[in-house]
């Protein structure tokens, strides 16, 4: 293998031409079959050596250059200039302002009206328990600057951003990427405000002020909050010509480097189109497929945390430890028999501040209390091949850090997603220990 790999070209055409005695012959193969071997020799070594670095550079692990974070913030103190987090929609930036006019042309139809969206800042169970109410109404005022009208509310789960989710695991699919389960704890608190009765509103008048009473819940209920990710979408050409491929069939579209950021990963957003490859080399990012013309592109531009950012909502992600040994993906492959090897799982993730992993059982049914705190975050997914015929149930416990903390069983619930996803064939739960009174 070594005399292999130490082989020299040059040094061998050299000990074959002193072979031969005649030196006629041996200068004319050292000008016709010396020269041109040792030029088709190297130009296949280099061509060799630049597939195997290509191979190499794109089966890289991608590791966490695709986690996804998500966070809040006040609409009033949104720093455009952030370069890591966006609002997951860009029209939230601006205020909502609801007309008169259209409260009006609604209750004419006898529909509800949105007015706005808000965050409720509360525990998984609370925001059950409110939507296991049937029907509950909260009675406010509507201020405008002639007088003030009565009306009545309910709440609805806002399912905008949940669904800009689901999108975003087709595009994952579509770029060949593998999907972790992304950490939804905010976007399943935030609640729009619908108008259900209020008095007959006066012509041509502006609402000053819209004011509920959420009665248990208003000391949760914040206002003007907008979701962030660290996903920029963005529009890009493609830089050439497209080549084509030796198939006769697709074409590869190359984007230069220095339209793209060396440390940001990227994402086709276009789901309708008939992608066979996607790759990234030496900074250019190659799209493969059978359009024949440059066009443009819907990208996802992924940002990193950098590690100084310090906000009132704290970042959650589906991002793993670095010191987590072995690429999580093959976590995945792998079965967990014992319970180190579920502790392992469990703290593979950034969110030890919040919770710790304590044990596992089998159950033959979900208790009563996990039902209220646990939500599948990847429930939207409906291709997978699972059982669920086997009625036992998984229920993981865990112990809270600080058991005030309102994310608490948002966070187990992500955990126990990871945990879902290793166990298809068990209803998997989770559980926080309650702190003993002394």
């Amino acid at each position: 293998m070594d005399e292999k790999q130490n082989f020299n070209m040059k040094d061998y055409i050299e000990k074959r031409m002193l072979e031969i005695t005649d030196l006629e012959q041996r200068r004319m193969f050292k000008c016709i079959v010396g020269d041109i071997l040792v030029h088709i020799y190297e130009y296949s070594r280099n061509a060799y050596e630049k597939l195997e670095s290509d191979i190499l550079e794109e089966c890289r692990e991608d590791g966490n250059r695709y986690a996804v974070y998500i966070s809040m913030t006040d609409r009033e103190r949104y720093d455009e200039t952030d370069a890591f987090l966006y609002p997951m929609r860009p029209e939230d930036v601006k205020k909502e302002n609801i007309s008169c006019q259209a409260i009006k042309d609604a209750a004419g139809r006898k529909e509800p009206v949105k007015l706005f969206t808000v965050f409720l800042k509360d525990t998984a169970s609370r925001i059950y328990s409110l939507f296991n109410q049937k029907e509950r109404l909260f009675f406010g005022r509507i201020q405008t600057e002639k007088r003030e009208y009565q009306g009545t509310f309910f709440l609805k789960r806002n399912d905008a951003y949940l669904k800009m989710i689901e999108e975003l695991y087709v595009s994952f699919g579509v770029n060949f990427k593998p999907w972790f389960t992304v950490c939804t704890a905010y976007l399943t608190k935030l609640l729009d405000v619908y108008l259900c009765n209020v008095e007959e509103i006066g012509e041509e008048e502006e609402i000053q002020e819209i004011e509920v009473d959420f009665e248990e819940y208003a000391g949760q209920m914040e206002y003007g909050r907008i979701p962030l990710w660290n996903l920029k979408p963005l529009k890009e050409k493609t830089s050439a010509y497209p080549n084509p491929c030796v198939d006769k069939i697709n074409y590869e579209h190359q984007f230069f480097s220095q339209r793209l950021k060396e440390d940001c990963s990227y994402l086709v957003k276009d789901a309708g189109v008939e992608i066979t490859n996607i790759r990234r080399l030496h900074g250019d990012l190659y799209i493969t497929c059978p359009i024949p013309m440059p066009c443009d592109w819907n990208l996802y531009e992924l940002h990193q945390k950098t590690g100084k950012e310090n906000r009132p909502y704290p970042a959650l992600s589906n991002r793993y430890k670095e010191s987590f040994s072995g690429c999580i993906t093959e976590m995945y492959k792998k079965s967990i028999k014992t319970k180190a090897e579920m502790a392992r799982l469990m703290e593979s993730f950034d969110y030890g501040e919040y919770l710790v992993f304590q044990d596992f059982e089998i159950l033959d049914h979900v208790p009563r209390e996990c039902i209220p705190c646990n939500y599948n975050m990847d429930g939207f997914i409906k291709d997978e091949i699972r059982t669920t015929t086997a009625g036992y149930v998984l229920m993981v416990s865990f112990r809270a850090l600080d058991p005030k903390n309102y994310l608490n069983e948002d966070i187990m619930s992500f955990l126990v997603t990871q945990v879902q996803r290793i166990f298809p064939d068990y209803r998997c739960v989770g559980r926080i220990e309650k702190e003993a009174v002394h």
